[in-house]
């Protein structure tokens, strides 16, 4: 069963050759649905979306996706294979917080950390990882405190927080936290030096099953926030998320049905489940 929540990923025409690619790096990874417009992958269980929608937004490391190796020649393969014709943020090596870690924008823009661990300290192989910086910077605690008010069974398995000894500047912000919300795990951490932007170019797509559903997370995800077209939204925090059905899926899979769906949701801000069942009959 797929996970409530799930990153998506905005590619320029290159969403089906990135997804061919990630699949060729990492183990357990397969694609399992295309369409001229979206490519989904799965990598250990978890679902990513990898969507083309033109040259208006890019990935940037404002949110990286966290993933680990469980061997030294894993992270070592994978590292030469994604920073060819990619950009290094941190160059691979040994670190405080790991034995082997390295920071990386691959060729198509999207930012990897990758580090040598165990999957089962985080408990999933790939984490999305939040850094606020630039006017966003300071609030990570913030976000994790309304984060937490708004999905199911939010647990903050740890937050770590800078000290005085080691950046006076950045003196009790988050320099590291990880916490679950319905069941997906999240990274979140403050960067002074850094000054990236939050944007479409990574979002993260909650699916429900119900309008309740849709109405709940349309609303708690946009007080301060705006609302956008076609379930998306952004929130306070300036994070873009899509709040979208289950049944949407199954509806742009039916030759019969998919035209008059996609007619009907391109009009929709927030999704309406009964409109879109009747638009598409």
């Amino acid at each position: 069963m797929k996970e409530q929540i799930t990153p998506c990923l905005w590619f320029d025409n290159q969403a089906k050759e990135a997804g061919v690619f990630y699949c060729s790096q990492f183990p357990n990874a397969k694609l399992v649905a295309q369409s001229p417009v979206v490519t989904e992958i799965e990598v250990s269980g978890q679902h990513i979306t990898l969507l083309d929608g033109g040259p208006m937004y890019q990935p940037n490391p404002s949110i990286s996706l966290f993933y680990i190796c469980e061997t030294e020649d894993e992270i070592n393969r994978i590292w030469e294979a994604f920073t060819k014709d990619g950009s290094v943020l941190m160059p691979l090596g040994k670190y405080e917080w790991s034995e082997r870690y390295g920071w990386i924008n691959d060729k198509y823009g999207v930012s990897w950390q990758f580090a040598l661990g165990k999957i089962e300290e985080v408990g999933q192989r790939i984490t999305p990882c939040l850094l606020f910086t630039g006017k966003q910077y300071g609030r990570a605690e913030e976000a994790i405190k309304h984060y937490s008010t708004i999905f199911k069974n939010p647990k903050q398995d740890g937050i770590l927080h800078f000290g005085n000894n080691e950046a006076p500047e950045q003196e009790g912000k988050v320099k590291h936290a990880q916490i679950a919300l319905n069941g997906q795990k999240f990274m979140f951490m403050d960067s002074k030096p850094h000054n990236f932007t939050f944007s479409e170019g990574v979002s993260f797509t909650i699916h429900c099953e119900t309008q309740d559903e849709i109405d709940y997370y349309w609303k708690k995800l946009t007080e301060s926030g705006e609302e956008s077209m076609c379930g998306w939204l952004k929130d306070k925090f300036g994070v873009s998320w899509q709040v979208i059905p289950t049944i949407l899926s199954k509806l742009m899979s039916d030759p019969n049905k998919a035209g008059k769906a996609a007619q009907a949701f391109m009009q929709m801000r927030k999704f309406d489940i009964e409109k879109l069942v009747q638009a598409s009959i």
